[in-house]
Formats: C-alpha cells, structure tokens, sequence
C-alpha cells in the first residue's frame, strides 16, 4: 500500500528501501557503440554485417543523431518493413532528412544492393519491436527465414496508390499549421509521388483552417485516414470537412475532443441543440468505424451520432460530457452497440439518471463486454443497485474500473460478492468504502489497512484475484 504523507495514522513502516540495480552493458552493445564512434568504418562494414545486428544499429544511430549511417542503412536494409516509432522520441528534422535522403538513394538507384528489401517505413508514434519489424515477425523464428518470404507490396484499401515505396505516417495539423518535420516530410512526399505513396493513418486537426484542409487532402488521400482526431474545433466549422469525411471509408476511430459553439446572443442551449442535429444529420454513413472517443464536448446528441454507424461499434469512450436520460434510455435499442468490446464513462454525472437502460444494455452485451469503466460518474448506491443484476452476466469481462465513486462498507462488500463469480477478470478497481474518511473527507489510512484484507478476502472466497486495487478520492490536503 502507498497512502499519502500527509495523512493521519501514516505508519512509516511501510516505506520500502529500494536499490538501483546496475547492468553492465553487453558486449554487443560496447562493439557497436565502438563502431558508431568511426563513421567511415561503420558506413563500409554495414553490407557485410549479419542482417540480426542492423535493426540494433539502426536504433542506436538514431537516437545518437548519427545522420550519415542511417543515410547509408536505408540502401542495404534487408527486411520489407522498418518502423522507426519506436524512436519517434528523438525523432528531430536532421534524422527525418537523413532517412528520406537514404530513400532517395534507394530510388534512384545510385546505391544498389540486393540485399535491400525495403517496402515501407512506419513513421507512426506507437510501440513496435525492437527489431524494427513487423507485421508477420516472429521472434521464435528466424529472420533470415522471413526476410526471404515474398511479400506483398501492402496497399491502403481502395486508394488505388500501388508504389514501389510506402512511407506511413501520422500527421498533425495545429492552426491551419504542420510542424517543421511534417511540412519537410509532406513537401518530399509531394516532389516525389510518382516514386513514393504516402500514407497517413492518422491525422490529428486542432483548430480548423479551411485553405490549409483542402491543401492537406490535396497530398494526404482521404481513403488512408483511419483514425481521425477533432480537438478544440468549432462546431460551425465541421461541415467544411463532410466532403472528406465521405472520402474516409476506412476510418476506424473517430476523436471528437473539446469540440465547442462560438457564442452568441439567445437561447444558447436550445441553438446547441439544433446546431448539433444539424450537423449530425449531415454525416456522411461510416461504414467501417469501431470506436467513438467524445472528450469535453458539452453538448452533443449520442443517440443521433450512433445512428450514421454502419456496423457495430466495438469501443465507446465518454469523458467530461454530459449524458442525457434520452440517450440513456435509446441504448439498450441501439443495434450498433450489441457487439462492445469496451464502454468507458469518465467524469460523466449519472447522479441524477435513471440507470436501468444501462443494466438493460450490459445484459445485451453481456456475452463481448471486456471492458467496463464507469469512473467519477458520481454514482451511488442506487445507482449502482441498478446494474448489479446485469454485472453478474457479464462473463466475459477482463477489466473494471469504478473509481471516485461513493459506496458504503457494506455495499461494496456486496459489489464484490458479485464480482467474485467472474472468473476472466484481471484488473480490477473499485473506490475506498466511505468508512475510510473523517467528516472533513480526510483520509484515514488505518480504517483502509483494515477493510482491503477484509474486502479481499470475499473475491478470494471464489477465486483468485490477479490485481486488484482500493483507492480513495484525491485527498483534501
């Protein structure tokens, strides 16, 4: 247990000595950075190195800024993929040029080597293996075994863009702006689109601009779009992005975050209102979406929005917004949600809410729900009483989250009493009973010392728990 240093009762026992525990670097890793160190010497070596060394070279070139080997890498790189998102940390202009002159020199053929492989270079800001490949590796089996499979040119999906070179990317537009790397990239990208397909999966737009969106979609193809993130945009403005919307027939997330109205004289909410059905009553159909993320958006119709969905929805997140009974009460009704796989609600008041379309929902989804997470939503215990029939169902669930909830002692212990028959679940949270603080709401850390062995022990009575974790509310001090 961790409790904070302010509170009372705190036992200093419970502090831990820890230890930084030294590696030494491995031989391996001593020879490289020995190699790095003469650059003449490493650029000669590198077609004759084992293929197994260069993805660990590549790395180490990457974050020490060595330009001129990774230039020299990209020629005799001996797997069809490369992802540098692993790296994207340090990625900088000067490592962003060097990579594309590295691509140049493979497409006009000044430097030829049939060792080189190469297809696509993932620029993408998510964790890939170390070895930087993907998409088929294995590390139980041998690289040199899949390096030698032929393997398909990998197309976006009815783009029609069929190159020799894919360079896949996100990009982020902030103002109507891109940031020096991805101006530097779009502008190559653009001088060299007979040779090279770019392929951005994820495009972030903070702030609408019209000229700079209709010059994006003139070099980014709409069809590649898979993600697609709206933050901090105006709700009158989103109609200038329906004719590309209609183009995003692979989008498979949709962001709506800090989405806001400019405002003006009159009836502010009742115009909110009219505007968003609007709006939504434009959307195009999408076809392929399989999660909705809506953040800070304080008025929006969650029942018209689930209506342009075509198929069902697996992943629907919910933070900082309101949720209306009428949106409520059309979900258990909603066909696009029978298959979730994840329902997120944070910091959204059902205090005041009628739950039992919720219970009503969980029981439809009870047989594909992983994921439950209704955490801040100010429920109590009736709130609570409304879906624990539903709960019980849910066989399949891995993971819960009701933190920053208020429970008493004894309907927690009843929650998980419930919970203790669901033998899939791995992570589990739930909110310190209300036993655990004094009239000021002030944590007493001796009271929660006792009741988790307590609480504990009604979940082990079933099963045994993996991970299970008691917190209390952010303490007053």
């Amino acid at each position: 247990m961790v409790f904070c240093q302010q509170c009372p009762d705190q036992d200093d026992s419970s502090e831990e000595d820890t230890m930084e525990v030294y590696s030494p670097p491995t031989l391996q890793s001593l020879a490289i950075q020995r190699l790095l160190r003469e650059e003449a010497l490493a650029i000669s070596a590198l077609k004759d190195l084992p293929n197994r060394l260069l993805p660990v070279i590549f790395e180490e070139a990457f974050i020490a800024g060595h330009t001129k080997i990774l230039t020299a890498m990209i020629p005799v790189w001996p797997f069809p993929y490369l992802s540098v998102g692993m790296m994207i940390k340090n990625l900088n202009l000067d490592s962003l040029k060097a990579v594309l002159e590295g691509l140049d020199l493979l497409i006009s053929r000044k430097v030829c080597s049939s060792r080189c492989k190469l297809r696509e270079i993932n620029w993408m800001d998510m964790y890939h293996e170390v070895s930087g490949i993907w998409a088929g590796y294995n590390e139980n089996e041998g690289l040199a075994e899949f390096t030698t499979q032929k393997q398909p040119v990998e197309t976006c999906p009815d783009c029609g863009m069929k190159k020799d070179l894919n360079v896949i990317t996100r990009l982020q537009l902030r103002e109507g702006r891109f940031d020096e790397t991805n101006t530097y990239l779009l502008k190559w990208a653009q001088q060299r689109k007979d040779s090279f397909h770019l392929c951005c999966r994820m495009l972030e737009i903070w702030g609408l601009s019209e000229a700079a969106d209709i010059e994006v979609f003139k070099i980014v193809h709409a069809n590649c779009i898979q993600v697609l993130r709206l933050k901090y945009v105006f709700l009158e403005d989103l109609a200038m992005l329906n004719p590309y919307l209609r183009q995003m027939n692979n989008l498979f997330t949709l962001m709506l975050d800090g989405i806001k109205r400019r405002r003006r004289m009159g009836n502010f909410g009742k115009l909110n209102q009219q505007n968003v059905i609007t709006w939504i009553s434009r959307l195009p159909t999408f076809y392929c979406l399989q999660e909705l993320c809506i953040n800070n958006v304080f008025f929006i119709s969650l029942k018209e929005l689930l209506r342009c969905l075509k198929n069902p929805l697996e992943i629907l997140y919910m933070a900082n917004c309101p949720l209306s009974q009428s949106d409520l009460d059309y979900l258990p009704y909603c066909l696009n949600i029978f298959e979730l796989r994840c329902l997120t609600l944070i910091n959204v008041n059902l205090c005041y809410s009628l739950l039992e379309p919720l219970g009503f929902l969980l029981e439809r989804v009870r047989h594909t729900l992983e994921c439950l997470e209704l955490k801040s939503c100010h429920m109590g215990e009736s709130q609570f009483n409304a879906l624990l029939p539903a709960l019980s169902q849910c066989s399949c669930l891995t993971e819960v989250n009701f933190y920053d909830n208020e429970l008493s002692l004894l309907f927690l212990k009843q929650l998980l009493y419930h919970r203790a028959k669901l033998s899939q679940l791995t992570d589990e949270m739930y909110p310190a009973p209300l036993a655990c603080y004094d009239n000021g709401d002030v944590i007493l850390t001796h009271r929660l010392e006792k009741f988790c062995p307590e609480l504990l022990d009604i979940l082990k009575a079933k099963r045994q728990p993996k991970e299970v974790i008691f917190a209390t509310m952010q303490c007053s001090k």
